[in-house]
C-alpha cells in the first residue's frame, strides 16, 4: 500500500504584485539600514550573525557548507570580520589546518547596533504610525526571521530584523534565479508581466512604475525587453499622441501564468515550508493591507493635485 503524504498548501497562497512591492520595500529598507550602520556587506554581515547563533566555535569549512557559500567567498568575508575585530579565527587543536571561527564582544555589539538601524529603517519606510500597520509589519518581520534555520535555536531569538534581512536577501536571490531559469526574464520584467495580467488592460509605463514602486527608468527598460521578447506590445492613443501604453501579447499572457506558478511553487517549497499559517498570513498582509493603503494614499494625493488644476 502506497503511503499518502500531505503536500504543501501551494494553492492556498497566490502571491500577487503587492507581495513583490512589499518584498522590495522591505529589502530596500533593510539594505539601507545596514549601509547606514555598518561597513560590512550583506555576505559579511550574514556570516557574523550566523556566528552569533553558534554555541561554540564553528569550523570555517562547515560554516561555508551551512551557508551554501564557496570557500573563497567565506575566506574573504572572514578576513574582513577579523580585521574589524568582530570575529576570531583560530587553528584547531587536533588539526592545525582547520580554522575555527567565533564572534567577539565587539562583533556582538555591532550586530546589536545594526539591528537597531534596520528596525528604524523599516519603521521609516512603512506607515507604522498606524497601530494596525505597525502590528502587521512586526508580525511579518518575526515571520521572515524564521525562514532560514538557525545554527542553535536557543541563541537565535534575538534580533529578528537582522534575521529577516538575511532571509529576504536569500529569498530575493532565489526568486531572481528561479524566475530567470524558468522564463529567461529578469525580476522586473516578471513583475510587470504579473501586474499587466492582474489589471487585464493596457497601462502607461509611468503608471506601472508607480503601482509597482519601481523607478520609471527601470520600468521603461523592462518594458523594452518585454517588447523585444514578444511578450508585450506598445499601443498609442488617438486622443493623446504623447501617451504610450503597454499590453501583454498572447505569449505574454502565457508567460504570466508560468510566472505565477513559479512564484507560488517557490513560496511553497522555500518560503512557507518553515512558517506557521499565522506567520504566512502575516507576510501576505503586508502586501494586501499595507501596500494597498500606500497606493490609496498616493492616488488620493494625486487626485487632490488634480482638483487644484485651473484652465489656462
Amino acid at each position: 500500500m502506497t503511503e499518502t503524504r500531505p503536500t504543501p498548501a501551494k494553492d492556498k497562497f497566490n502571491l500577487d504584485s503587492t507581495y513583490f512591492v512589499a518584498f522590495e520595500m522591505a529589502h530596500e529598507a533593510l539594505r539601507r539600514g545596514l549601509e547606514q550602520a555598518s561597513d560590512l556587506n550583506i555576505t559579511q554581515y550574514r556570516i557574523l550573525t550566523k556566528l552569533m547563533q553558534a554555541s561554540a566555535p564553528v569550523s570555517q569549512g562547515e560554516l561555508g557548507k551551512i551557508l551554501g557559500m564557496k570557500p573563497n567567498v567565506v575566506t574573504q568575508a572572514v578576513d574582513v570580520l577579523v580585521a574589524h575585530g568582530y570575529a576570531t579565527r583560530e587553528a584547531g587543536t587536533t588539526d592545525g589546518r582547520t580554522r575555527f571561527l567565533a564572534v567577539t564582544d565587539d562583533g556582538a555589539e555591532h550586530v546589536a547596533a545594526v539591528n537597531q538601524s534596520l528596525v528604524e529603517s523599516l519603521y521609516a519606510t512603512f506607515p507604522t504610525q498606524d497601530p494596525t500597520y505597525r502590528t502587521i509589519l512586526e508580525a511579518a518581520v518575526t515571520a521572515a526571521a524564521h525562514i532560514e534555520p538557525p545554527l542553535h535555536a536557543g541563541r537565535a531569538q534575538r534580533f529578528p530584523a537582522t534575521r529577516s534581512l538575511v532571509s529576504i536577501e536569500l529569498i530575493r536571490a532565489e526568486t531572481e534565479r528561479t524566475l530567470r531559469d524558468a522564463t529567461g526574464a529578469s525580476l522586473n520584467e516578471c513583475r510587470i508581466v504579473q501586474r499587466l495580467g492582474e489589471t487585464d488592460h493596457p497601462e502607461r509605463v509611468g503608471t506601472l512604475a508607480e503601482q509597482l514602486m519601481m523607478s520609471p527608468v527601470n520600468a521603461a527598460r523592462a518594458v523594452d525587453r518585454l517588447v523585444g521578447r514578444g511578450w508585450a506590445k506598445r499601443l498609442k492613443s488617438p486622443h493623446d499622441k504623447k501617451a504610450v501604453y503597454v499590453a501583454l501579447t498572447d505569449e505574454g499572457v502565457y508567460q504570466g501564468f508560468l510566472i505565477s506558478a513559479t512564484v507560488n511553487e517557490l513560496a511553497a517549497t522555500k518560503l512557507w515550508v518553515r512558517l506557521t499559517p499565522e506567520q504566512r498570513d502575516a507576510i501576505e498582509r503586508v502586501g494586501h493591507v499595507v501596500v494597498a493603503d500606500l497606493n490609496a494614499q498616493r492616488q488620493a494625493k494625486e487626485q487632490a493635485a488634480f482638483d487644484l488644476l485651473q484652465e489656462i
